[in-house]
């Protein structure tokens, strides 16, 4: 038998005794208080994180295994690894921690969300280098995203008077930038897959489609009385990273096989 074989005896064996002991003595779990009105921030954001980590950990290996050939891969990369702050946030939050409360004061919201505009200039970067070899066509609507996008939340967030800061600056920020940034990603990779005949960047396309989507049902429901529908909204944003993460893996196998 091979040597490498030895990892799944050892594995069945853990297995066997773990099986026995549930059987036999029937446990049951210790509680954990801090998580029983919050176990579906915790889980949600906790599996969105691992998401992001994945897409942006893919992109990089990516990057580096075509010899740093493609630059979007590596600008994708980082947007999607410091987009994830963001729910590294929510976890904390999750487990009650009061400094990754991202709802209790303007200053907090913007410690947690300065990574959006981030995300939604360094996404559309990427994409305009594939496009263009006009470095102005590449960095105008880039850096506009990235200035625009902090000028709305240190406007929205200190200057603008309103009864809610943090809605005021969501609303502004979202409707203006991140729902047009992930609706133009959408499209432009569906067209290219359409054009291609590849389904790697339809997958992609819908996936930043269904991201769109999810943001478009925060307006409505992110109040107390309707915040379990606001879940379900969370959910459809975890459901769109998953379509972007295979998108990106199809391609990879798509363009070996041109």
């Amino acid at each position: 038998m091979e040597k490498s074989h030895f990892l799944y005896i050892a594995g069945l064996i853990i297995l066997s005794i773990i099986a026995a002991y549930v059987l036999i003595l029937l446990p049951h779990g210790e509680a954990i208080p801090i998580l029983e009105s919050n176990f579906y921030l915790f889980g949600l954001a906790l599996n969105s994180t691992i998401l992001l980590w994945t897409i942006g950990g893919y992109l990089l290996i990516r990057w580096i295994k075509t010899n740093r050939n493609n630059p979007s891969l590596f600008i994708w990369s980082i947007s999607f690894l410091v987009y994830s702050l963001t729910f590294v946030g929510h976890i904390f939050r999750a487990l009650e921690l009061p400094f990754a409360n991202e709802n209790s004061t303007p200053l907090n919201f913007f410690l947690w969300r300065w990574v959006m505009p981030c995300f939604a200039a360094g996404i559309l970067y990427g994409i305009l280098n594939i496009l263009t070899d006009n470095k102005k066509l590449q960095r105008i609507p880039s850096v506009s995203v990235l200035v625009l996008g902090f000028l709305w939340l240190i406007l929205g967030l200190f200057v603008i008077p309103s009864a809610n800061q943090i809605e005021t600056t969501m609303y502004l920020f979202l409707h203006t930038i991140w729902i047009p940034v992930c609706f133009s990603m959408a499209y432009i990779f569906i067209f290219y897959g359409y054009k291609a005949k590849e389904l790697g960047p339809k997958l992609i396309g819908l996936g930043f489609f269904l991201l769109m989507v999810s943001y478009l049902g925060w307006a409505p429901w992110h109040f107390d009385d309707v915040i379990y529908l606001y879940f379900i909204w969370y959910f459809i944003f975890l459901l769109s990273l998953v379509p972007i993460l295979l998108g990106f893996i199809v391609m990879t196998y798509e363009e070996k096989h041109k």
